[in-house]
Order: structure tokens, then sequence, then C-alpha cells
């Protein structure tokens, strides 16, 4: 999928992009994915050359919530007992990453260790 150059500025225009993109699997290019998602963060307000903690922190916990959701959803969805299972499987991996993560968060933040 080609992006359009230059890529728009609004934040619900690039996010739709975003969904549209992600889910064009058969013809990804990672460079093009990379442009726009630091479009995204531009339009949140976000140097992608120049993130803070904090904001590189933000932008994992969102990507975790939204990964999550999107499993919770395929789990709703699975077609059998077997496929449930196995999501419910990186469902529990995913929650002790996100977990993880933000313990990390929590620990840069504050210096602890």
């Amino acid at each position: 999928m080609q992006l359009p150059d230059p890529l728009p500025t609004d934040p619900e225009e690039l996010e739709h992009l975003y969904q549209t993109y992600r889910d064009d699997i058969d013809d990804f290019d990672e460079a093009e994915f990379k442009r726009l998602m630091d479009a995204r963060l531009r339009a949140s307000g976000i140097d992608p050359e120049h993130m803070t903690p904090e904001q590189l922190f933000g932008a994992m916990s969102e990507s975790m919530n939204s990964l999550l959701m999107n499993l919770y959803a395929a789990a709703d969805e699975a077609p059998d007992d077997e496929a449930s299972a196995q999501v419910q499987a990186i469902i529990q991996l995913a929650e002790e990453l996100r977990e993880q993560v933000a313990v990390a968060m929590r620990n840069s933040l504050t210096g602890g260790e």
C-alpha cells in the first residue's frame, strides 16, 4: 500500500491510515510504516527523534493495551476451544510483558531497580 506524500497531519486521518495499513499485510513496507508511526507521534505533539522516557513508555503502554484489546477480541472470535486456549496463553504472556514494562517504567522514572 502506497501512503500519501506528504502524510496528513490530522490525528484522525493518520489513525485511519494506520488501521488500513496495519491490516494490509500483503503490501507491508517497514520504511513506510515507520514514516506513518513518526507522523502519528508528531500529530500527538511528540518528536519521534527526541522522545523523553515518559513519552517512550507512554507509547509502549498504549501499544501493549492495543495489542491486548486485539487479543481479547481474537479470543472471543476463536473458532474452537483449542484456538481459544492458544489465544488465552498469548494473552497471559502479553499481560505479563505489560506488567514488566510497567515495572521497568516505574523504576526508570523513579531511579529504582
